[in-house]
């Protein structure tokens, strides 16, 4: 898990200063989530962040596998993020719905 506090203040424009005074966290726990991607807020920081700036979690907090590189390394690269929601746009249109309207997963179920 890492966290994109630096990048998510810097795409909207706010310094390090403004998103501690905005979040009303403590200073040492807003410039640290701004320096440290590794750093992940507990609940309640995470709950402010949330209400002030009225984003999910998932728009600053970011999960990686352990045996894929940081965020950092794959961030700058267009390949990616095109890669990743074209899988997903791949893999909801190949659903089907069976006859309740449910959708039927892409792979078979078989019992132990």
């Amino acid at each position: 898990m890492q966290n994109r506090i630096k990048k998510f203040i810097e795409e909207k424009g706010i310094s390090r200063y403004k998103f501690w005074q905005d979040t009303k966290l403590g200073r040492d726990t807003a410039y640290r989530l701004c320096n440290d991607p590794n750093y992940i807020p507990t609940g309640s920081v995470l709950d402010k962040i949330c209400t002030t700036y009225r984003v999910q979690p998932g728009e600053f907090l970011l999960w990686l596998p352990d045996d894929e590189p940081s965020f950092e390394a794959m961030a700058d690269s267009p390949i990616f993020e095109t890669e990743e929601v074209r899988d997903i746009n791949k893999h909801s249109r190949n659903q089907s719905t069976d006859q309740v309207g449910r959708v039927v997963l892409p792979f078979e179920r078989k019992s132990a």
